[in-house]
């Protein structure tokens, strides 16, 4: 059966697809329960938010006090910190140790729960080490469609939860400290959302490897 809310080389698709069944099941057992006040997807308690107010509001409000800067590190890293609580929680209820396993539910998560969708290219080499790299689209980032709803463009990326939600599930489910960049951004005006992941000393090297790529193509 094809991935539905993920998209990946043909060499990970064994265990993508079973990240993909194990998070369909978890989200086809939503409980809401307004006279309570709760919402629970597969057993665990749930937040549904505007994403506006989730981004583009709590961006601007950090902002004005702290500066642009340490706005979109700490938004950034909070995200982070969501994606690697994540991971570890996705693991342990699938019963999962292999990393690869362990990122495979991450994108389908990702997906079902309105962030973006993940479309993992083929140059991405997710080693358990050092030499880990990934290179990946966001296609329609909820930060993206917020700032264009407001009629908002960008002279910097902005898909600031995305890149910190996915290094941080990463970083857990592969026992590295990974991080991830974002290159162009459709708030920027660019055709995709494209990141890259890596250690953080590497980042760089792997940012101009792409660009580079850009150039020739």
């Amino acid at each position: 059966m094809a991935l539905k809310s993920v998209r990946v080389p043909p060499q990970f698709e064994g265990p993508f697809t079973a990240g993909e069944a194990f998070v369909e099941r978890l989200f086809g057992q939503v409980e809401r329960k307004p006279e309570n006040g709760t919402v629970h997807v597969g057993g665990e308690r749930y937040v549904f938010m505007r994403c506006e107010s989730l981004f583009a509001a709590w961006f601007s409000a950090l902002a004005e006090t702290f500066g642009d800067d340490a706005a979109s590190q700490f938004i950034y890293n909070t995200a982070r910190e969501i994606g690697r609580s994540d991971s570890v929680s996705f693991a342990e209820r699938q019963g999962v140790e292999d990393p690869i396993a362990r990122l495979a539910s991450g994108p389908v998560h990702f997906a079902h729960a309105g962030w973006a969708l993940v479309h993992i290219l083929e140059d991405s080499v997710p080693a358990p080490n050092e030499d880990f790299f990934l290179h990946y689209f966001h296609p329609n980032t909820f930060e993206s469609e917020v700032l264009a709803k407001r009629g908002e463009k960008r002279e910097t990326c902005a898909c600031l939860f995305s890149a910190g939600y996915s290094s941080g599930w990463c970083t857990e489910a592969f026992g590295l400290e990974l991080h991830g960049r974002e290159l162009r951004c459709v708030a920027k005006g660019d055709d995709n959302c494209e990141f890259i992941m890596s250690p953080h000393g590497k980042l760089d090297g792997h940012e101009q490897r792409v660009r580079d790529t850009w150039k020739n193509a």
